[in-house]
């Protein structure tokens, strides 16, 4: 229900409209065959049983779809609706939110991310460059806006892709720069064949910075030719 009121505020500030009386919330609940009244509207727009689009519609029945329309805004309406609007529903700190981080994708604070809304599921965060993105759904309805603040000691499963020239102590060395830089690893599956060293290591980040140091002490080690993030993992569902 939370989830869902971040979104229809959001949607109607975008709108330039108020949010009806109780009476009208109750009217449009009906509408929508939902039993329980307002907060059953708002518990199935959290959800993603039901498209913000419709909620708006029948809130204002009277209006016709032009007014309802998102206005294109200037250039200058953009800056200020990013003032208005603000950064977007926030991740941390809203109890009972139900968050999943895409494992398509694999995001961590400081990556551009989206938040999709699944079908009683909560939000399913995806970074924005995720492939996955291109094969759910294309609601607009079913996208927020995501404030991801980190918190201090949380950590985040990363799956790196690394290929390389197989030498002695190659593994050792790999394992050893990435213990140095003082984050944890959770897997290692490396093979060689032919000369050449290729497979996966799992590692604990905390921020995309944290990540972007660990590639580049992996990369600096002698024999390492890529290292990169994995994103071969099988899709979920929205």
């Amino acid at each position: 229900m939370q989830l869902g009121r971040e979104i229809l505020a959001r949607e109607l500030r975008r709108r330039r409209l108020d949010l009806p009386d109780e009476s009208r919330q109750v009217e449009a609940a009906a509408q929508l065959s939902l039993a329980g009244g307002p907060d059953a509207v708002f518990e199935s727009l959290g959800r993603g049983d039901v498209p913000i689009g419709q909620v708006i519609r029948a809130l204002f029945p009277e209006r016709t779809t032009e007014e309802l329309d998102v206005p294109t805004p200037s250039a200058f309406g953009r800056v200020m609706d990013r003032i208005r609007l603000g950064r977007g529903v926030k991740v941390q700190g809203m109890a009972g939110l139900v968050v999943r981080y895409a494992q398509c994708c694999q995001p961590v604070p400081g990556d551009k991310v989206t938040g999709f809304v699944t079908q009683g599921r909560g939000i399913s965060i995806h970074r924005v460059d995720c492939p996955n993105l291109l094969t759910m759904p294309q609601e607009t309805d079913r996208r927020v806006e995501i404030d991801w603040q980190s918190v201090e000691g949380e950590v985040f499963m990363v799956r790196l892709a690394v290929d390389g020239e197989d030498r002695r102590g190659l593994y050792a060395d790999l394992l050893e720069a990435v213990s140095g830089t003082g984050t944890n690893i959770k897997q290692a599956d490396l093979s060689s064949r032919d000369g050449a060293m290729f497979g996966n290591v799992v590692v604990e980040v905390e921020h995309s910075s944290h990540l972007a140091k660990v590639i580049r002490v992996m990369r600096r080690v002698k024999g390492v030719v890529r290292v990169e993030r994995h994103e071969a993992v099988p899709r979920e569902q929205a």
